[in-house]
């Protein structure tokens, strides 16, 4: 056999497992946890806490508004205790950190995602909803 037919018959195999793979991956995709955390998060009931409703008025934002905010964000696992009894808490940044107005605290209750705090950055100092319990 010289390499003409060796080349041949490589290619025989490989260009339709080539097709085949690509069919495959098509229907299925590629996610990462990050993002399948975040989807679950995004399109469960949202729920605010005292803290997190007045630090909404003072960012001038509706929970909606807030709600659909939760694209532009990411999971840090490292500030995050996803392992907790009974819900797992989830600390939420913003993907492009020079845009950010706002980072928060996700509890993950089964269908609801509640959240107690916001942490406000930057120069949003007019709000005075820290003194709330």
């Amino acid at each position: 056999m010289n390499f003409k037919q060796r080349l041949r018959l490589f290619l025989i195999g490989f260009v339709p497992g080539c097709i085949i793979l690509l069919f495959i991956i098509n229907k299925t995709g590629c996610t990462s946890p990050n993002e399948l955390k975040m989807l679950e998060l995004q399109h469960q009931y949202l729920q605010l806490g005292p803290k997190a409703a007045c630090k909404l008025k003072c960012l001038v934002m509706v929970d909606k508004g807030f709600q659909v905010n939760m694209r532009k964000f990411q999971v840090n696992y490292d500030l995050s205790d996803v392992h907790k009894k009974p819900y797992g808490i989830y600390y939420l940044q913003a993907v492009d950190v020079k845009d950010a107005r706002y980072e928060f605290v996700v509890e993950d209750k089964d269908t609801v995602s509640f959240v107690n705090d916001i942490k406000l950055l930057g120069n949003v100092t007019t709000c005075n909803c820290d003194t709330l319990k």
